[in-house]
């Protein structure tokens, strides 16, 4: 937990010091919500279908025995 949250706060300063790199996190977001916009509503239901297939991997391999 505590890398996770390590990674994050390093990810966000980088954020906060770097105007240029903030604007093309923030043009990439964008671009991606306007592409789903258009797609709509079938990319939603990709993106749910998406959400779950990550979930039901990630819980099977974490359920494994070491």
């Amino acid at each position: 937990m505590l890398r996770a949250f390590s990674m994050f706060s390093l990810g966000a300063i980088f954020l906060v010091i770097s105007p240029k790199l903030r604007q093309q996190v923030q043009d990439a977001i964008g671009g991606g919500v306007s592409a789903m916009d258009f797609y709509s509503p079938y990319s939603y239901i990709a993106g749910g279908l998406l959400i779950l297939v990550t979930m039901v991997v990630s819980f099977h391999r974490g359920a494994q025995a070491r």
